[in-house]
């Protein structure tokens, strides 16, 4: 009988997501007479069939086509990590753009194989390289998927650009919302804003 810790080490998953397996059925528990989890070994056989034939995917995003050696140094910390995590099968998917916009090529991509369930993880380098805002919202959406999100850095640490670019996007969304996007009050409200959040 195994413990808790010996089989998130072979499936490769966290405790937490060891323990939506078991709430949703993909493995069961056998209960210590003190109330211990154990499991049997052929149980976690199986289940690491079923997480072996889903591959990883490494999604890196960077604002712009000026950042693409940032966009590089995250796609080799991705895979070091997969290396050192003996992670085998898995697929890099990048993004240039905001984190804002839920139209990216590699974010729908990524959703798209998490539906068709083809992936058994999502490895960032930090929380909003996924998605600006929203981010428990996804992580509970993908983890009722049976696909689990890593994130190599927990704090955030973000170039300034594209914090003020997505500020800006925000304030021009809704300046757009109040006075249509052709209004003079529209360009005006935008421009002023980004002259004051640019000001150092």
């Amino acid at each position: 009988m195994l413990r808790p810790k010996e089989v998130c080490q072979r499936l490769g998953i966290s405790y937490t997501t060891l323990r939506d397996y078991v709430k949703r059925g993909y493995i069961t528990p056998v209960l210590t007479p003190g109330g211990k989890w154990r499991f049997r070994e052929e149980d976690v056989e199986r289940l690491m069939g079923l997480t072996r034939a889903r591959k990883a995917v490494l999604y890196a995003r960077v604002l712009s086509d000026k950042q693409k050696d940032d966009l590089d140094r995250q796609v080799r910390a991705l895979e070091e990590w997969a290396r050192q995590n003996n992670i085998q099968e898995y697929e890099v998917i990048t993004d240039i753009g905001s984190g804002l916009n839920e139209d990216r090529k590699g974010f729908k991509k990524i959703l798209r194989l998490a539906i068709e369930k083809r992936i058994s993880k999502i490895v960032v380098a930090y929380p909003d390289r996924l998605t600006r805002f929203g981010f428990k919202t996804l992580e509970e959406l993908l983890r009722s998927l049976g696909v689990e999100i890593v994130i190599l850095n927990k704090d955030d640490k973000e170039p300034r650009e594209e914090l003020v670019e997505d500020l800006i996007a925000i304030i021009s969304h809704l300046a757009g919302k109040l006075y249509g996007m052709r209004s003079r009050k529209y360009e005006k409200m935008v421009e002023g804003a980004r002259r004051l959040i640019e000001d150092p």
